[in-house]
């Protein structure tokens, strides 16, 4: 599967459908049947991960030890909103109100390619947490990038 990067902004519809970018949607492989599974993300977005690459998810989850707190409070955390969802005929995803509201989407989304999976953001909140870390990008690029 080729990696889904890139980001655009798109408005929510009264049902709460978000059509995704056809540039994303190329790179959504036959395997993941037009399927995603929206669960809580980090730093307040919401993933979105192809069936497919959910699956991969799923393994780690799996394989953490149940019987150790931060393991059990981890998956709580991260499944509790989780929902399986497919495109419709017009390739849109209908985004769960539960995880709407936690991500604090109004009407409009950023939709941001991130290699295996997509984030939904406000648009505001990801602007601002992207000039929040902007100055450090350099300084984290170098620490990220040298250790592979």
């Amino acid at each position: 599967m080729s990696a889904l990067m890139g980001g655009e902004t798109f408005a929510i519809d009264s049902k709460g459908r978000v059509k995704l970018p056809s540039r994303l949607l190329k790179h959504i492989p036959k395997e993941a049947e037009n399927t995603f599974v929206l669960t809580r993300g980090l730093d307040g977005c919401i993933f979105g991960y192809p069936l497919n690459e959910w699956q991969q998810v799923e393994q780690k989850i799996r394989s953490l030890n149940q019987f150790e707190g931060k393991n059990r409070s981890f998956v709580r955390h991260f499944l509790m909103l989780s929902e399986e969802v497919t495109l419709d005929g017009q390739q849109r995803l209908i985004l769960p109100k539960k995880l709407v509201e936690y991500a604090g989407i109004k009407d409009e989304v950023k939709i941001v390619g991130v290699i295996d999976h997509i984030e939904f953001w406000d648009p505001r909140k990801y602007d601002e947490y992207i000039s929040q870390h902007y100055a450090e990008f350099d300084k984290i690029s170098e620490e990220v990038m040298s250790r592979t």
